[in-house]
């Protein structure tokens, strides 16, 4: 009975995706380009992107969209996974999402969803794909909810999701080199959680638009206990929670357009650390509060250009700076960074068009012990390429 049911199904399935309409929609795009690291040339390659979202329309309110996107980055980058700067020479990831999105009234979306991230790190060029210390996986399920004239908006969205992170080659060997604070043998840097996201759009007037972006991450760790003050590990597992802000103003001068984007960023961790080699306890290693500002500025239609910059302070409530030769300061841990990206794209034909990007980062820390992480660096790209659109 159950698989004549379970036939039945996919048949019905089947014929419904048969008599729904399938409307391919994408991008792809392909660019060359160099990147410099602390001002010598790191690295030259070219970065790929694809995305595929082939619509599936049912009726005129249900409809399916399952998407892939893909990406790889060429180019040397520096992320922030633990907590400084660590240095990649290319990236890949790969990303499946499913989304089914039902028009509920007029002004009124709710959404299903589901998603699985593959992402590859890789320190050197010989290291295999997969095998890297930080590779991870994402898995993702959730709702959202989006409506029309809400709480004083002209569109309000409301998404939560589930979350399922793992690191399959982290293990208890990076303790010698990132922290005691690593649990022997354990998956330490796994965790499952929570993501709750909140946008709002309104306009103000005719050429006017105020966008606000909340996002409440909460992490819980299954195979990460909370250290002591003796350097021990308790019964206690770690949990962070991040919450984030960010405002964009937007104004249209004819063509035009300028605005400002405020953001912040307050983490909280019940995880410290105990550095066994210097015997010293630091609490609230992991907590962090960020503010960051700056101008946003596009103009041009045919051929359009944008710019941005963007000033950042990142201090750390707990953790304490080093010098040089890994000794201990009062001082905690304070990091400026900048960001400036300049974009210029030109449409050659209906579906194609050219594009010229750079970007400069650069952040300046008072940790001066870089042996693990790069605390202060500056780094910088520019690259050119196509477009395709379909």
């Amino acid at each position: 009975m159950k698989k004549i049911l379970a036939v039945a199904a996919v048949c019905g399935l089947m014929a419904a995706v048969q008599a729904a309409e399938i409307v391919p929609v994408g991008e792809i795009s392909l660019m060359g380009g160099s990147s410099f690291y602390e001002g010598d040339s790191s690295a030259s390659g070219g970065n790929f992107n694809l995305a595929a979202v082939p619509a599936v329309k049912f009726s005129d309110t249900v409809s399916l969209l399952p998407g892939y996107y893909a990406d790889y980055r060429g180019s040397k980058n520096v992320y922030e996974l633990i907590g400084g700067g660590t240095l990649y020479q290319d990236s890949m990831s790969h990303n499946l999402t499913l989304r089914l999105i039902n028009k509920i009234a007029p002004g009124h979306k709710f959404k299903l969803k589901a998603g699985y991230v593959w992402n590859y790190f890789r320190e050197t060029k010989e290291e295999l794909w997969g095998e890297g210390l930080f590779d991870y996986e994402k898995f993702t399920a959730g709702v959202e909810n989006e409506t029309a004239d809400s709480f004083g908006f002209n569109k309000f969205i409301v998404s939560v999701d589930l979350l399922k992170v793992k690191f399959p080659q982290y293990s208890s060997l990076a303790s010698s080199k990132y922290g005691t604070e690593v649990f022997p043998g354990g998956n330490i840097l796994d965790f499952n959680g929570a993501n709750i996201y909140l946008r709002g759009l309104k306009k103000i007037g005719e050429k006017s638009m105020f966008d606000l972006n909340l996002n409440f991450l909460l992490k819980d760790f299954p195979d990460q206990n909370v250290i002591d003050s003796m350097g021990a590990y308790t019964l206690r597992r770690r949990a962070d929670r991040t919450s984030s802000a960010e405002a964009v103003y937007s104004h249209l001068f004819g063509g035009f357009s300028a605005g400002i984007s405020l953001g912040g960023e307050v983490n909280r961790s019940n995880q410290d650390h105990y550095d066994a080699e210097k015997t010293e306890f630091v609490a609230r290693y992991y907590d962090y509060n960020s503010l960051s500002a700056g101008p946003v500025f596009s103009f041009g239609r045919v051929l359009t250009t944008s710019v941005a910059y963007r000033y950042g302070l990142k201090n750390y409530a707990g953790r304490l700076a080093q010098k040089s030769d890994a000794g201990y300061t009062s001082d905690k841990v304070s990091n400026k960074t900048q960001m400036l990206s300049l974009g210029i794209s030109c449409k050659l034909t209906k579906n194609v068009k050219a594009k010229i990007a750079a970007n400069y980062f650069s952040q300046s820390s008072n940790q001066k012990y870089e042996a693990v992480y790069q605390y202060s660096y500056d780094t910088y790209n520019a690259e050119a390429g196509v477009v395709y659109e379909f």
